[in-house]
């Protein structure tokens, strides 16, 4: 974001609308993910809590598997999972991202080597507002994100390793 004009008066109020777009921008951001949490919550939930044990029973599957089109089989519903889940998990962190880089923008656009009296204490709250992090919870209990989808893949392969060494017992 840089600032164009020819005298103070100009360059506050290209200052000003460009802030007003961030703004704008911040504030859909926001209304998406409140209408998105109200449609998706309970389907996120229950999309958390039913493929990570589908996940961990495939993995098992495919491993304990006697046929190669059992394998075959088995690893493709695991990877169908495993991709049905980053569906929700990688675009909600890019939301969050997205929402962080507002504050991101506004700091960067150097606001504070022009003197803007009248734009110094909405930036900085601005900047407080949209630093507050933007979470998508699945039933308001799982946050849903890149972290998730990669601790969900780590518990069924651990509950997948943990099951085939008693099943080797």
């Amino acid at each position: 974001m840089t600032v164009e004009g020819n005298n103070a008066d100009e360059m506050e109020l290209n200052y000003l609308e460009k802030i007003k777009a961030c703004i704008r921008h911040h504030q859909l951001l926001l209304w998406f993910i409140m209408k998105f949490r109200q449609m998706f919550s309970l389907l996120l939930l229950t999309e958390y809590l039913t493929v990570g044990p589908l996940i961990c029973a495939e993995l098992f599957a495919a491993f304990e598997g006697r046929s190669i089109h059992t394998i075959i089989r088995h690893t493709f519903i695991f990877v169908a999972l495993a991709l049905q889940l980053s569906f929700y998990c990688i675009p909600a962190n890019y939301i969050a991202d997205e929402a962080l880089a507002v504050a991101n923008a506004i700091y960067f656009s150097k606001w504070y080597s022009h003197h803007f009296p009248s734009l110094k204490v909405p930036l900085l709250r601005i900047m407080q507002n949209a630093q507050h992090g933007i979470t998508i919870r699945a039933g308001g209990l799982v946050a849903i994100n890149t972290e998730t989808f990669v601790n969900v893949l780590k518990v069924a392969w651990s509950a997948c390793s943990i099951a085939r060494g008693l099943r080797q017992n």
